[in-house]
């Protein structure tokens, strides 16, 4: 009888276990997609700052051709992003276009001094500029949150739990290609 509690008291702390580490792995996957909505939040303000921006950028249209296609191409992929979805290759399109819309109409400042005095320009630019600081933060959040939840599911004995019952996968973390490019160089394993 003794001996029978004894497995049945095991068989308790490894079930009560199991649904400990289970409801861990669904917390941390729930963490994730509230970072990623995060990030989706902040890149659709930008995407409603845009509008005015191109307006703006519209009066020298006939210049600045160029400026307007960036701004375009920004908008759609925001429009792309989804918020049920974790994608990191739509969110890398859409800094892609960030930095090439930015780069644009910072040289259209600089050679429109009429539109470097327009204090609605500087201001919508200044918005979209602290917009970016915001995605930029909530994408450190994101990758965070991926890294606690893939490390989650690929520990043991969480790797077993997650196999047996949760069946997640790990996420990919967003990474900026251009940053790791220009700064030359990426982490890789010793072998």
């Amino acid at each position: 009888m003794e001996a029978l509690l004894i497995i049945l008291g095991i068989f308790v702390v490894l079930a009560v276990m199991a649904v400990s580490i289970h409801n861990g792995i669904i917390r941390r996957g729930n963490m994730v997609t509230r970072a990623w909505a995060d990030v989706i939040t902040y890149e659709r303000q930008k995407n409603e700052t845009l509008p005015a921006l191109e307006k703006e950028a519209g009066n020298y249209k006939e210049h600045e051709k160029s400026l307007l296609e960036n701004i375009t191409a920004l908008r759609s992929a925001i429009g792309k992003a989804s918020r049920g979805d974790v994608n990191t290759d739509d969110l890398a399109a859409i800094e892609a276009a960030t930095t090439q819309m930015m780069s644009g109409f910072n040289i259209a400042v600089e050679a429109y001094p009429d539109l470097k005095m327009a204090d609605v320009t500087m201001s919508l630019m200044r918005e979209i500029s602290e917009l970016q600081d915001n995605v930029a933060a909530a994408i450190s959040i994101f990758n965070g949150n991926i890294e606690a939840f893939n490390s989650g599911i690929q520990v043991f004995p969480n790797s077993l739990v997650n196999s047996m019952f949760t069946h997640q996968k790990a996420y990919n973390p967003f990474d900026n290609k251009e940053a790791t490019a220009s700064l030359g160089f990426s982490p890789s394993r010793v072998n």
